[in-house]
This record gives C-alpha cells, sequence and structure tokens, in this order.
C-alpha cells in the first residue's frame, strides 16, 4: 500500500510540474475559441429546434402566441430574422423563416364600419399560407371593442383560395391585439400587393 502512495504522489508531482510548464493561451487564441464556441451552440440550437415546443426563445421578441387546444402557434423576432412556428407542447411541426433576401412574410389589414379593423402576418411556404391575424370589433358589431385572433390556413395562389383550417384563439383582450405588428424587424417582410389577402380572416 505504501508503494501505491508513493507511486500516487510521484505522479501529482509530474502532473503539477506538466501544468506549471503548459505555455499560456494567448489573447488571440482565446477570442479563436471563443468564437468556435459560439458557432457551435448557434449550429446546435439550429439541430434541435425541431425537438423544442414552437414558443419564442429568450433572445426573441414574441410577436404573438397562443395555445390552440393542444397545438401551439408562435411568431417571434429577432433584428434580422421573422418566424412562424407551429407544434405541440413537445416539439416544432412547422418553422418558417422570413428573412432579408429571402421573404416569406406579408403584412396586411382590412378596416371595416365603426372603427373596427384586422391586421395579419401571412407566412407563405409550398403553396401553403399560414395567416395569423389579430382583429378589433368594431361599434358596429354586437361585441364592440372586443380582440379576437386566429390562424387561417389557405392553399392556393391568391386569398379567394380555399381554406385548409382555420383556428380561433381561445383567449380574448389586449394581448391579442398584436400592437408588435408595428415593430417588425426591416427587411423581414412585405406588405401585401394583392389585396385578395386583406380580408376578414
Amino acid at each position: 500500500m505504501r508503494t501505491a502512495i508513493m507511486k500516487g504522489v510521484g505522479l501529482l508531482f509530474i502532473m503539477v510540474g506538466c501544468e506549471a510548464e503548459a505555455p499560456a493561451i494567448s489573447r488571440e487564441a482565446r477570442a479563436e475559441l471563443a468564437e468556435t464556441a459560439e458557432r457551435a451552440d448557434k449550429a446546435l440550437e439550429s439541430a434541435s429546434a425541431g425537438f423544442e415546443a414552437p414558443a419564442c426563445r429568450r433572445s426573441e421578441r414574441v410577436i404573438y402566441a397562443c395555445d390552440f387546444g393542444d397545438r401551439r402557434v408562435a411568431v417571434c423576432a429577432t433584428g434580422n430574422r421573422l418566424s412562424y412556428r407551429f407544434g405541440d407542447a413537445r416539439r416544432t411541426d412547422l418553422e418558417i423563416d422570413s428573412r432579408p433576401g429571402h421573404v416569406r412574410a406579408h403584412t396586411g389589414g382590412v378596416v371595416g364600419g365603426g372603427g373596427g379593423r384586422q391586421e395579419h402576418i401571412r407566412f407563405s411556404n409550398n403553396g401553403y399560407h399560414y395567416i395569423v391575424h389579430s382583429m378589433e370589433a368594431g361599434s358596429l358589431t354586437d361585441i364592440p371593442g372586443k380582440r379576437i385572433s386566429g390562424v387561417t390556413v389557405v392553399r392556393g395562389e391568391t386569398g379567394a383560395s380555399p381554406i385548409v383550417r382555420s383556428l380561433n384563439c381561445p383567449l380574448a383582450g389586449p394581448a391579442q391585439s398584436m400592437d408588435q405588428f408595428n415593430a417588425l424587424p426591416a427587411e423581414t417582410f412585405a406588405a401585401e400587393t394583392d389585396e385578395t389577402w386583406d380580408a376578414w380572416w
């Protein structure tokens, strides 16, 4: 046992000696290591996105979020990206990113009698359009001032194309106003040019 202890002490001295002789890492090398680690973190975040619930991350601004029963929709923004996410509480089934130079989001709206209005963001992907909309009922309706929001899915080239699915957010109130529509990241979206998309969804 004494022999084992002496061997351990000797090994400890060798390790200490090696550590003492290790060259110091230069400032440039440290910066390069930090940059490599940051790139790895971003790659990991991107690769695992499909295995996360469709929610906005801490570095993103929430434009819209609602749970439709066991399904969830989130619209999130950063400085150069606008994202639509759809899925359940465990994973994201669909994510559409709109960026400068690759715009896949369009905005529009309509105004009705009595001050009623509706705004929307339309995300396009492979012939399908996911329209996130928010409405404030006007004074001529039975629900003046009430805010209602939801998501409508359309398949086709115009707003007159068939509606595939329509989801109404079970929440109602100021949180559904999507005032963040007025602060979307620049160049990540374009205004509607086809008036058929400016409809009451």
